[in-house]
């Protein structure tokens, strides 16, 4: 049924074309048949508007669809973002919920790290809980992990122990694991400039 309606469609167009071309030749005999040449360009004007209507209902939305198929499959599978009901929840301001979103997401997905380090931020920033924070890290941290993985966790429990715990002792230690196991890396490199920073913090304490 799909390919009929354009093929009557391509048909009509086609008639419309050889009925104009009689019209115009009728009217260049001599004499012409002035009776013929109205009823021909009758004949065109029926044809052509019926075949007008036909492209743009039919011909034209079958184009579209091919169009729109060649960018997106209708039964191609749109994923949910795994962290999207946690997003949700903290823009609202549901802090509460916004963590069980993502630890939530980090169960279905252990290798997360991104959740584990949104939990534990909103825990230190929202909900006041620091302890919560290092704890969380702290456990993460006894799996195993990739070098990488291992060291922005590490990363985010530094924060943790230094701007809400101040244990300046422990981000120190923690620091010089990351520089020590990953050297002449982005993490060792950024370990250094907090633990410069630490360092000049702790001076101006002094």
């Amino acid at each position: 049924m799909r390919l009929l309606r354009p093929l009557i469609a391509a048909a009509l167009l086609w008639l419309t074309y050889v009925i104009f071309a009689e019209a115009r030749a009728e009217s260049k005999k001599e004499p012409a048949d002035m009776s013929k040449v109205t009823l021909y360009f009758g004949g065109v004007v029926l044809i052509g508007g019926i075949a007008g209507i036909l492209v743009v209902t039919v011909v034209m939305p079958a184009v579209g669809d091919a169009l729109g198929n060649l960018f997106f499959s209708p039964n191609q599978r749109i994923e949910k973002n795994p962290h999207g009901d946690a997003m949700s929840a903290l823009a609202r301001g549901d802090y509460e919920a916004a963590v069980a979103g993502y630890l939530k997401a980090f169960e279905a997905d252990p290798h997360d790290t991104h959740a584990l380090s949104e939990m534990a931020k909103i825990e230190c920033e929202h909900l006041g809980n620091s302890d919560a924070a290092s704890d969380l890290l702290e456990q993460a941290l006894g799996r195993e992990w990739t070098p990488e993985d291992a060291a922005f966790l590490t990363s985010r429990l530094v924060d943790v122990y230094w701007k809400y715990q101040h244990k300046a002792r422990e981000a120190r230690s923690l620091l010089m694991q990351i520089i020590e196991s990953m050297p002449n890396t982005k993490h060792a490199a950024n370990a250094q400039h907090k633990l410069q920073e630490i360092e000049r913090a702790l001076a101006l304490e002094d």
